[in-house]
C-alpha cells in the first residue's frame, strides 16, 4: 500500500510541476490561468472538486435511509445549475471578475461595496472555506481509520502528509497545477468507484430490493411536515441557499473556473458539461453500491460507513489499494481547489496592489492548509456541517439572482443577504428549536424579507454605475432563455432518472439517451448570449 500511495503522490507532484510552466507572475495567470483554460478542462476540474471523499459515503447514507428518492435533497440543485448555464455564466465571464465578491464594486460602486468585498472575502474565502476544508479532512480521516485500519495518530499524520503535498503543487502552479492534477485525480477516483460498482453488480442480485428503494419521486406522506419538507427541497433550496458548487446564479470556485475560460460561450459550455458529469456520470457509479448494501449489510449498519464496508467486502486486497488511491485523489482535488480559490479572495478583494495581492494569496494558501489540519480534531460530523451551510445561507440566493436585473436592489440588501441568514438560523433553529423544514423556511422568509425591505428603503444605485454595469455584463432574461432553461432542466432529469430506470430494468435506456442528446445539442448551440 505504501508503495502504491508513494507512486500516486509522485505522479501528483509531477503533474503539478508540469502545470507550473504556464504560470506568469500576475494574479490573472495564477488564479485564472490567464483566461486560457479550455472549457472541457474547466468542467472536469469543477466535477473533480465536487467529488470529495465524503460524497459517495453521504449518497450511500441517503439511499440506505430513504431510497433513491432521498437524493432529491441535492438533485434539486440541477434546476439552479441549468439556470446558471443559460443566464448567468456569460454574465460572469463578461464581468471580468475572478471572485464573486468583485462584482459588488461593479454593481454598486462606493466605499460600502469595497468594505463589503473585504468582509465577504474573509467570511467566504476564510471562514466558510475552512468549514468545508474541515469536513473534507474529517471525512478522509474517517476513511483512514475505519477502512484502512490506521490508528488516530497514524491517520492524522497521513492527512498532514497529503495536505503538504497538495499545498506544494498548488503553490507551484496556481490554477494550472490545480486543474491538471484535478484531471488525474478525477480519473483515479472514478476508476475506483467504477471498479467497486462492477464487482457489486456481478455478485449481487438486485431484484431482491424492495420497490421503495427504487422509488424516484419523494413521498410527502399525509402530514403537513412531509409536504413542507418537499416544498423546501424542491421549491426553495435550488434558488435560496448558498452551497459550495451549487451557488444560486453561480459563484465560488465554479465561477473561478468559468472566469478562466476564453469567452462567455466557453464558460457556458464548461458549466453545462459540469451539470452532466456532476448529476449523472459521477454518481451513477455510487447508486448500485448503495442499493446493494441494503441487501448485503444488516439494517443496523452505520449508514455513514456502508460504502466503505461494501468496498472491503467486494474488492480484493490489491483492488482495495487502488480504491483507496481513488479516494485520496478525490480528497486532494478538493483540497487544492479550496486552497487556491480561498486565497484568490485575499489577493483580489482587499484593495492590494498586484504584487502585494499575489503575495497575500500565496501566504493565504499556506495558512488555509495549516488551519485545515489544525481544526480537524475538533470536527466530528460531516452531516451537521452540510446542514449548517444550507440553513445558514438560506435566502441569500434572492440577492445573488436579483442583483443582475433589478436596479432597486441596494448594497444594503447584499449586506442583509450575508448577515440575515445567520441571524435567522440562530433564531429559528437555535433559540426557538425549530427543526427542518420549519427552521429552513423561516430563515428563507426572514432573509428575503430583509433583502426586499432594504431594497426599497435604501438608496438606488447611481445611474452612471448601473449603466456602466449594464454595458459591461449585458444582462438579459428573455423568453427564449426561459425556454432553454426549461428544456435543459427536463433533459438533465431525463438523463439522470433514465439512467436509474435503466439500472433497474436493463434494456435500451431510451429516456437517458434522449436526455443526453438534448444536452449535447444544447452545448453545441450555446454562444454566450
Amino acid at each position: 500500500m505504501l508503495l502504491a500511495l508513494g507512486a500516486y503522490f509522485a505522479a501528483s507532484l509531477l503533474v503539478g510541476w508540469w502545470g507550473r510552466r504556464r504560470v506568469r507572475g500576475n494574479l490573472e495567470a495564477y488564479f485564472a490561468a490567464s483566461r486560457q483554460l479550455p472549457w472541457p478542462l474547466a468542467a472536469l476540474s469543477m466535477v473533480a472538486t465536487t467529488f470529495a471523499v465524503d460524497t459517495p459515503l453521504a449518497i450511500t447514507e441517503y439511499t440506505r435511509t430513504g431510497g433513491l428518492s432521498a437524493n432529491w435533497r441535492w438533485w434539486n440543485m440541477l434546476i439552479g445549475g441549468m439556470l446558471s448555464v443559460i443566464v448567468f455564466a456569460p454574465l460572469w465571464r463578461r464581468s471580468g471578475v475572478i471572485t464573486d465578491s468583485e462584482i459588488l464594486t461593479l454593481r454598486y460602486g462606493g466605499k460600502e461595496a469595497s468594505l463589503l468585498r473585504t468582509v465577504r472575502a474573509l467570511w467566504v474565502g476564510v471562514f466558510l472555506n475552512l468549514v468545508i476544508l474541515g469536513w473534507v479532512q474529517t471525512a478522509m480521516r474517517t476513511v483512514l481509520e475505519s477502512y484502512v485500519g490506521l490508528s488516530s495518530g497514524q491517520a492524522y499524520g497521513l492527512l498532514v502528509l497529503c495536505t503538504g503535498i497538495t499545498l506544494l503543487y498548488t503553490l507551484w502552479g496556481g490554477l494550472w497545477s490545480v486543474v491538471w492534477t484535478d484531471v488525474l485525480q478525477f480519473v483515479l477516483a472514478l476508476l475506483g468507484t467504477t471498479l467497486l460498482m462492477v464487482r457489486v453488480l456481478a455478485q449481487v442480485d438486485m431484484r431482491g430490493l424492495p420497490a421503495q428503494a427504487w422509488a424516484l419521486w419523494p413521498s410527502a406522506g399525509s402530514t403537513a411536515e412531509g409536504w413542507l419538507t418537499l416544498l423546501a427541497v424542491l421549491g426553495f433550496q435550488w434558488w435560496a441557499s448558498w452551497y459550495p458548487g451549487a451557488e444560486p446564479a453561480g459563484g465560488g470556485y465554479i465561477l473561478q473556473r468559468m472566469a478562466s475560460t476564453p469567452s462567455p460561450s466557453a464558460a457556458q459550455k464548461a458549466l453545462a458539461l459540469f451539470q452532466i458529469l456532476h448529476y449523472t456520470v459521477r454518481p451513477l457509479t455510487w447508486y448500485p453500491v448503495a442499493l446493494a448494501s441494503l441487501l448485503v449489510l444488516p439494517p443496523e449498519t452505520d449508514a455513514k460507513s456502508a460504502y466503505l464496508l461494501m468496498a472491503q467486502r467486494f474488492l480484493t486486497p490489491t483492488e482495495q489499494i487502488l480504491f483507496l488511491i481513488g479516494l485520496a485523489g478525490a480528497y486532494m482535488s478538493t483540497l487544492s481547489t479550496h486552497f487556491n480559490w480561498g486565497a484568490s479572495y485575499m489577493a483580489r478583494d482587499l484593495g492590494l496592489s498586484e504584487q502585494k495581492g499575489l503575495q497575500a494569496g500565496l501566504w493565504t494558501t499556506i495558512g488555509l492548509a495549516l488551519l485545515s489540519v489544525a481544526i480537524t480534531p475538533f470536527m466530528h460530523s460531516v452531516a451537521s456541517t452540510w446542514n449548517f451551510l444550507l440553513e445558514s445561507g438560506a435566502g441569500m440566493g434572492s440577492a445573488l439572482i436579483l442583483r443582475w436585473f433589478w436596479r432597486r436592489l441596494t448594497i444594503y440588501s447584499e449586506i442583509a443577504a450575508l448577515i440575515a441568514p445567520m441571524i435567522g438560523y440562530g433564531l429559528f433553529y437555535g433559540l426557538l428549536k425549530w427543526s427542518f423544514p420549519y427552521s429552513y423556511l423561516g430563515t428563507v422568509a426572514w432573509t428575503v424579507g430583509w433583502v426586499g425591505l432594504l431594497a426599497f428603503l435604501g438608496p438606488r444605485t447611481p445611474a452612471p454605475v448601473w449603466e456602466a454595469f449594464q454595458r459591461k455584463v449585458q444582462p438579459r432574461l428573455k423568453s427564449h432563455h426561459l425556454l432553454l432553461w426549461l428544456l435543459s432542466t427536463i433533459c438533465g432529469y431525463a438523463l439522470l432518472l433514465g439512467s436509474l430506470i435503466w439500472l433497474r430494468t436493463g434494456g435500451i435506456p431510451w429516456l437517458a439517451l434522449i436526455g443526453l442528446v438534448g444536452l449535447l445539442l444544447l452545448i453545441n448551440r450555446l454562444n454566450g448570449t
